[in-house]
């Protein structure tokens, strides 16, 4: 049971949802869904597992795993941008400075901890590339429901998630005074809980409205 907690059922849930709507689909930014959720779910309970039976930290799991979060997300963001005549200039070089921050971040603390300076600024860009978003949605004059867009439910989760987490990290320090607060647990932790639960049920959501626009495509 120890390996069943919010974070990871949220997980789940979410990647059930991927497979389930997003098996048949053409477009591969929406198919790479499929093994980027089972490779969070699987990074999450192997972290779980060096934590509990291991007995050691289990920086380094999310350290290799960041890389993919990165990629993945970076190149979502580019498939979504390219209806507005994005450029792919502009993800190489994203991505250069990203590889140049962490590889930083990893030699400045002699590969001991977290790269906890390049994640924060990774969700910084990605806020950011939310917030453009919707402003490429507002410029657009092409009508579409937004109650039924997939890419709008997938950027809304998104923005959640790392907006929440960018604004729990500056205030770590606020935070920690207030570390048990109810049933053991800390507010840091129940944040990032409820940010989990957000983001990924607006992915599960996208994902239906992805599969409702795939079925009603001729």
């Amino acid at each position: 049971m120890i390996f069943i907690t919010i974070n990871t059922a949220s997980e789940f849930f979410c990647f059930l949802a991927a497979v389930i709507f997003l098996y048949r689909e053409k477009t591969l930014a929406w198919k790479l869904f499929i093994p980027f959720l089972l490779l969070t779910c699987s990074v999450e309970v192997a972290g779980i597992y060096i934590r509990e039976f291991v007995g050691v930290s289990n920086y380094q799991i999310y350290n290799v795993y960041l890389l993919f979060e990165c990629g993945f997300t970076s190149y979502f963001f580019f498939h979504l941008y390219k209806a507005y005549n994005y450029k792919v200039i502009w993800l190489v070089t994203w991505l250069c400075l990203f590889t140049v921050m962490y590889v930083t971040d990893l030699l400045y603390h002699h590969f001991s901890q977290f790269v906890s300076t390049t994640a924060s600024v990774m969700s910084v860009v990605f806020v950011l590339a939310c917030l453009y978003f919707y402003y490429l949605k507002l410029r657009d004059e092409r009508f579409e429901p937004l109650l039924f867009s997939a890419p709008f439910w997938w950027v809304s989760g998104t923005l959640f998630f790392y907006f929440g987490s960018t604004a729990c990290n500056n205030f770590l320090d606020y935070l920690s005074h207030y570390e048990n607060i109810t049933f053991s647990r800390s507010i840091r932790y129940i944040i990032f809980n409820v940010l989990d639960i957000i983001m990924y049920l607006f992915w599960s959501y996208a994902f239906i409205c992805r599969y409702r626009q795939r079925k009603s495509s001729p």
